[in-house]
This record gives structure tokens, C-alpha cells and sequence, in this order.
């Protein structure tokens, strides 16, 4: 009798502590429930874990709840007790559906072997990965993911932030394209200016090729006045003598006539040599440049009333003949521009050699043929006429180089020469 009381009373006092435990977790989900406590049940088999989040969540539960990231509190093994609502809204998941979740529930792909060596990894260090995470509707949101360790009074777990990545690899994206459209741009400049040397390179190729055409002609065109008009023209002379010496027999207006036609034929004669040997000077050829140089000075200053002084050296190598016709041409042109548009009354030519280069300069003293003070480019210099532009070019393709200098003294035209072969010049140019 004793002992069935007994039991009576210890089944009594288990069914009154069974019911003060459900009134207790009644009583701790409706707090739960009304937001007075925070806490989470975890159910573990036939037992359950409650977590209470009032010390992981309060040092900064202000600042998560209106952070433009989302945030969450994990446990140590991964399981999601606290997220704000950016995380929520990033997931496109509300609060009931996400708290409790295991966070391999939502991790799509992650820089590491599994989750948990991740989580391993985070209890002794914070670590930042990439990864992509699962949204609502089978969609994916890529993710910047950091850890940290989280000890609060007595509470061990992980604060999460993720950051949305969508905007960034938007930008990245169009970054992209914009540099796959500027390396597009780039290429076709580049084309474009590879086709623009390429042409640029042809016409040089044919500006040199005019320059050796129009220099066979001259030479052409200079020895078919010396040999044929030049002759005709010469015994033309002879014939006059030969008559001039029977004028006794002739009416004296027709003795006038005929002294006026042998004047003028010797004056003929006198200009074709002149022509020839300006076109091309036999003395070019046969003794260089030197004795041509001096020769064509000589004349220039008895035909424009100009002063030249020509320094030359006590001997002059024989050049190669472009060498020489350049620097023949190049000293033609400049006491030409001496004499149609500076005004000087003297000008200096030099000309001066090493082993390896030789030099022309020709100097005057007359106004400048370009902005004062300032060394003429190629556009300045190709203003002042088709002369220059042609110096340009014999020195260009002669690998040399040439310089035009214009102040209130005057101007000067320096030109340079390797002493190398046609060949070498060319390829060199």
C-alpha cells in the first residue's frame, strides 16, 4: 500500500515537472514569437538546443538591421541564427525560412574543399571567399562572403557580412566590353596607321624614283644640247663667220643683218652650254663635286650680282654620284632661294668632310624665309616651294640630314651625308 502511494506520487511529480518544462518552452516561443526574447531551438534526434542571441546579436544589432549588406550569426557548424533583413531581401527568402538553415543549404559553390573545413578554418582567423549563393525562383546572386569569429559573453559562433556582387560583376562586365571595344578601336588605328606608313613609305619610294628620273633626264636633256642642238647651233656659227667674211659683196642692211644673226648665234651658243652644264655638269661626272661647285658659283655670281664665298677644302674625296648630285642640287636650290627671295647681297657656301659624312652649308645675310628664330618643319619648310620639299627628299633618302635655320641674319640650309653606298643610303632610308 505504502510503496504503490509512493509511486503514485513520483509519477505525480514527474507529470507536474513534464508540465512546468512545456509551460516553460510555451512560454519561451511566445517570447520568442512577440520579440521579447531572443532565442532559437535547434532540434538535435530526440533532444533540443536552444540558443539565446542576446549576447552574439546586441553589440551590433542597430547597425546589421540597416546596413545596406547582408548580415548573419552563425554557430560554430554552420547553422544561421540571426540575419538582417538585406540578407533576406537578397535571398528573396523571409525570416522563418531562412533561420535555422545550415548555411550548405544555401552556398551554390565556395573556394574551398567542403564547408566545414571552412568553418574549421574560420575558428582561428577571419577569412574572406567568393562564391555564388541560391535565391528564390532557382535564381543566383554572386557573393562576397567574410568571416569572423564571434565571442560575446560566453556565446561562440560566426558573424557573416555578404556583400552583392551583381552591380560590381555588371561593371565588370562593361568594363570589359568597354576595353574589348577600345583594343577593337586600338587595332584598327593601328591597322590604319600601318596602311598610313605603308603609303607614306610608297611615296617616298616614289619621290626617290622621280628624283633619279628627273636627274636621267636633266642628264639626258643636257647631253642632247651639248651634242646635238649645241652642234647644229655651232656650225650654224660657222656658217655665219664663213659669210660674214664675204659680207663686202652684200648690201650693207644685209651686212647688218647678218653681223646681228652671228651675234645672236654665238649668244645661243653661249646659253645651251649654259643650260647643259646647269642641267647637268659634265664637271660632276668627270672630276666631282669640287671643280662643279666652284664652277656653278663662279657663274651664279656673274649672273645675279651676288657675292658668294665658297670655302672648300684643299682636297675633296671623290662620292659616290648620288652623294655628289645631291649636294650639287642641294646648293643649286639654296642660291637660288638666295637669289629670288632674301635680298642678301653675299652669301657663304662651306662645304667640309670626315670619314664618314660630309657636310654643305650655304649662309646669307638677308631677310628670314620663315617665322623668325625658329627652325622651319616640314610643313613650314614645304611652304616655301617645291625646292625644299625636294631637298628634303634627296637628303631623306639618302639616310642624311638636313636643317633650315632662318633668324634676322639671314638663313642658314645645312645638309649632311653618310659617305656610304647608294645601296646602304637607301636601305638605311
Amino acid at each position: 500500500m505504502s510503496k504503490s502511494r509512493s509511486t503514485r506520487k513520483s509519477g505525480q511529480a514527474e507529470i507536474e515537472r513534464l508540465q512546468r518544462r512545456l509551460s516553460e518552452l510555451e512560454e519561451t516561443l511566445r517570447a520568442i514569437r512577440g520579440g521579447e526574447v531572443d532565442a532559437l531551438i535547434i532540434s538535435e534526434g530526440d533532444a533540443n538546443r536552444v540558443y539565446t542571441l542576446q549576447g552574439a546579436e546586441h553589440p551590433y544589432r542597430v547597425m546589421v538591421e540597416a546596413m545596406n549588406e547582408g548580415s548573419a550569426t552563425l554557430t560554430n557548424d554552420g547553422i544561421i541564427l540571426f540575419a538582417n533583413p538585406r540578407l533576406m531581401e537578397m535571398l528573396g527568402i523571409g525570416e522563418e525560412e531562412l533561420i535555422g538553415k545550415s548555411l550548405r543549404d544555401l552556398i551554390k559553390y565556395i573556394d574551398c574543399d567542403n564547408i566545414d573545413d571552412l568553418l574549421k578554418l574560420i575558428e582561428k582567423k577571419p577569412t574572406k571567399v567568393e562564391c555564388t549563393l541560391h535565391v528564390k525562383g532557382d535564381g543566383a546572386v554572386p557573393v562576397y562572403l567574410s568571416f569572423s569569429p564571434l565571442k560575446e559573453n560566453g556565446f561562440n559562433g560566426v558573424c557573416l557580412i555578404v556583400t552583392d556582387l551583381t552591380g560590381q560583376k555588371r561593371r565588370e562586365e562593361q568594363l570589359a566590353q568597354a576595353n574589348e571595344s577600345l583594343r577593337s578601336e586600338v587595332s584598327q588605328r593601328l591597322r590604319a596607321e600601318e596602311a598610313l606608313r605603308q603609303e607614306e613609305e610608297s611615296l617616298r619610294q616614289l619621290s626617290a624614283r622621280l628624283l633619279m628620273l628627273q636627274d636621267e633626264e636633266r642628264r639626258r636633256i643636257a647631253r642632247d644640247l651639248h651634242e646635238s642642238t649645241g652642234q647644229k647651233v655651232a656650225a650654224l656659227c660657222l656658217d655665219l663667220t664663213l659669210a660674214t667674211r664675204q659680207a663686202d659683196l652684200l648690201p650693207p642692211s644685209a651686212r647688218d643683218t647678218l653681223q646681228h644673226c652671228s651675234a645672236l648665234a654665238e649668244e645661243i651658243t653661249t646659253d645651251i652650254r649654259t643650260l647643259s652644264y646647269l642641267l647637268h655638269p659634265p664637271l660632276l661626272d668627270e672630276v666631282g663635286l669640287r671643280s662643279a661647285a666652284r664652277w656653278y658659283v663662279d657663274g651664279f655670281t656673274r649672273r645675279s650680282k651676288i657675292e658668294v664665298n665658297l670655302n672648300l677644302p684643299s682636297r675633296l674625296p671623290r662620292m659616290h654620284q648620288d652623294v655628289e648630285i645631291a649636294l650639287f642640287r642641294i646648293l643649286q636650290e639654296s642660291l637660288n632661294n638666295v637669289h629670288r627671295h632674301s635680298g642678301s647681297k653675299v652669301a657663304h657656301v662651306t662645304i667640309a668632310s670626315t670619314d664618314h659624312s660630309v657636310t654643305l652649308q650655304v649662309e646669307d645675310k638677308g631677310r628670314p624665309t620663315a617665322q623668325q628664330s625658329q627652325r622651319l618643319t616640314d610643313k613650314q619648310a614645304a611652304m616655301l616651294g617645291v625646292g625644299i620639299r625636294g631637298m628634303r627628299e634627296r637628303v631623306r633618302q639618302l639616310g642624311g640630314k638636313l636643317e633650315i635655320h632662318s633668324t634676322h641674319n639671314g638663313t642658314t640650309i645645312k645638309a649632311t651625308l653618310p659617305l656610304r653606298s647608294t645601296r646602304e643610303n637607301r636601305e638605311s632610308a
